[in-house]
């Protein structure tokens, strides 16, 4: 149960709800928010921590909770009552927080477009929220495609956006790189995920006819190791972008 991520931990509610965020991860979408932040024109402190905790909050409690209650991955710990309360509480504060930048856009703009894009932008996260993580259109979300979209481009977009009140081709070219190592990601998680889960040993025969036997670790072990340094290199990008921002 607990063997399906190198950052997983065993032993109780706390752990489990540990493993359940994520944080690896959750840390990279967050990267992604600094991204757009320091990209943009200008930063606005206050925008950049409400986006910043909106997300924490969507993704890496609310998203992950309910992915968690379609399909049990990561332990039996928390009770299903305990996962409903990690969904919908984090889910109502992140809206919470994006109706609250509604109005703090319509305060900078004197205008109903910019709280009217965000609104739109909220609604699309919302949408894939809900429909990434269950079993909603069979699924149909629950792609790279999606995922790339939703947990890499948009923050990226709406982090710009919150703080520029606009969008420009550079932000969009960013995004979609973003969205790219976000691919990356979950493509390397899937495969070492499925790896560790089924934990095979396989033969290798190779051309000149020697064999080599490998188990699970040493088939992800390279795999997993490009994994961590994503996160890390998307991570170290963020600081490193928004601290050059912020010193300019």
């Amino acid at each position: 149960m607990y063997e399906g991520a190198w950052y997983a931990r065993s032993g109780g509610k706390v752990r489990e709800l540990y493993t359940l965020m994520h944080l690896p991860y959750t840390s990279m979408v967050l990267s992604y928010v600094l991204i757009g932040a320091a990209v943009s024109p200008s930063v606005h402190p206050s925008r950049l921590i409400l986006t910043l905790s909106a997300y924490f909050l969507g993704l890496g409690l609310s998203a992950h909770a309910l992915n968690e209650l379609h399909a049990r991955h990561w332990g039996e710990n928390l009770t299903r009552h305990e996962l409903e309360a990690l969904f919908l509480v984090p889910l109502i504060a992140a809206i919470s927080i994006g109706a609250y930048g509604m109005r703090i856009l319509y305060d900078a703009s004197r205008s109903m477009i910019a709280p009217l894009i965000l609104l739109v932008f909220i609604s699309m996260e919302t949408f894939f929220l809900i429909t990434y993580n269950s079993d909603i259109a069979k699924g149909r979300f629950h792609s790279t495609a999606s995922f790339a979209f939703s947990w890499a481009a948009l923050p990226v977009i709406i982090s710009f956006y919150a703080n520029a009140l606009t969008i420009t081709l550079s932000a969009v070219l960013v995004a979609s790189a973003m969205a790219a190592t976000a691919a990356i990601e979950i493509t390397l998680s899937r495969w070492c995920k499925d790896f560790r889960r089924k934990n095979p040993t396989v033969e290798l025969t190779f051309a000149d006819r020697t064999k080599q036997n490998l188990n699970a670790p040493e088939l992800i072990a390279n795999p997993e190791k490009a994994l961590k340094l994503i996160v890390v290199a998307v991570d170290l990008l963020s600081i490193g972008l928004i601290v050059h921002k912020l010193l300019i």
